[in-house]
């Protein structure tokens, strides 16, 4: 029995991977009903503010 590859031979490969990812829909806009990614991002940030930001620089140090 021949060992199935990741190479694809289709002519055609490109265009039913894409039919593949069209039957799937986009996950992104299926999760976007249920999780608010704006508010997420908001609450990281407040959380762990990333280097170089406002919120960062704002935060006081805290010493040993």
């Amino acid at each position: 029995m021949k060992k199935p590859s990741a190479v694809k031979t289709s002519l055609f490969a490109a265009e039913e991977r894409e039919r593949k990812l069209d039957r799937k829909g986009d996950l992104l806009s299926v999760l976007e009903k249920h999780v608010s990614f704006t508010a997420l991002a908001e609450e990281v940030d407040r959380i762990a503010p990333r280097p170089g930001t406002k919120q960062e620089a704002a935060r006081p140090t805290q010493r040993s």
